[in-house]
């Protein structure tokens, strides 16, 4: 029977490093950061990939780019987010129905965010919209249910932000600083800046991108590019060095101290 990482005050011993918490929690299988239950995301989050899939892609970055809407979205967007927040080690349990029914709340009743894109008349054709965690879940527990982390956005757009979340999910090293790009009076988000820092080098992310609010579904290879992306950060042990590294690189080019050890 697997169990849960054991705390110092659990066994006696000295306090396990925060490697060593994000090793068991890996090991025991923490709960998925988008999903109430352990699944496979690719499977059920991504499409078949076809040999039009970059012709179609282009033709929606065209359009988005004509429409002014997504990441071409012009004009002053208000800022949505938790601000930097340490990811747990664990979370219990999530109610699988509260962001919806905050979700609700936030727009005067409408719990679908498909329904919701289509009253705005901002829904791109035939795209599926979800309520989108800035902060995933699994990563930060009750507190990302609030309003200042939820948003509406496509289901692709959910799937791109996966992968990277489930990499870094358990490891308290690391700093979430995801912020929605929020078209104005509304609760839609034209584009996501999924950024997540190390504790100690908390001025520089190690990982960042940008995500199109109207993104087309995931394809199976683009989500196994971006799972093997997200690898190279999923090891806390090596995630610091790199994080030093970065720290180091950066302190050369200031031709100073970059605030790291001494």
């Amino acid at each position: 029977m697997r169990t849960r990482p054991q705390r110092a005050a659990a066994t006696g011993g000295p306090r396990p490093s925060n490697a060593d918490l994000f090793k068991q929690s890996k090991d025991v299988g923490l709960q998925d950061t988008h999903s109430a239950r352990p699944a496979n995301m690719e499977a059920l989050r991504t499409v078949k990939d076809s040999p039009t899939d970059n012709l179609n892609m282009l033709a929606h970055y065209a359009s988005q780019a004509s429409n002014q809407k997504g990441i071409y979205a012009s004009g002053p967007l208000d800022a949505r987010g938790l601000g930097p927040q340490q990811v747990q080690t664990s979370v219990p349990d999530r109610d699988k129905g509260e962001h919806t029914k905050v979700f609700g709340q936030m727009t005067g009743g409408e719990k679908s965010s498909t329904q919701y894109q289509k009253q705005l008349g901002t829904a791109e054709p035939e795209t599926k919209y979800e309520i989108l965690h800035g902060m995933g879940h699994g990563e930060g527990g009750k507190k990302t249910q609030s309003p200042n982390n939820l948003a509406s956005a496509s289901h692709g757009a959910n799937t791109a932000m996966i992968p990277p979340d489930k990499a870094i999910s358990g490891n308290p090293d690391v700093l979430v600083d995801t912020k929605f790009a929020m078209k104005p009076g509304t609760q839609r988000a034209e584009y996501v800046d999924q950024r997540f820092f190390h504790k100690d080098h908390p001025d520089q992310p190690f990982f960042s991108q940008r995500i199109d609010g109207d993104r087309p579904p995931v394809t199976t290879s683009e989500y196994k590019r971006l799972e093997q992306r997200a690898s190279q950060f999923s090891d806390a042990d090596t995630l610091r060095g790199a994080a030093h590294l970065m720290n180091l690189s950066k302190a050369a080019r200031n031709g100073g101290s970059g605030g790291g050890d001494t």
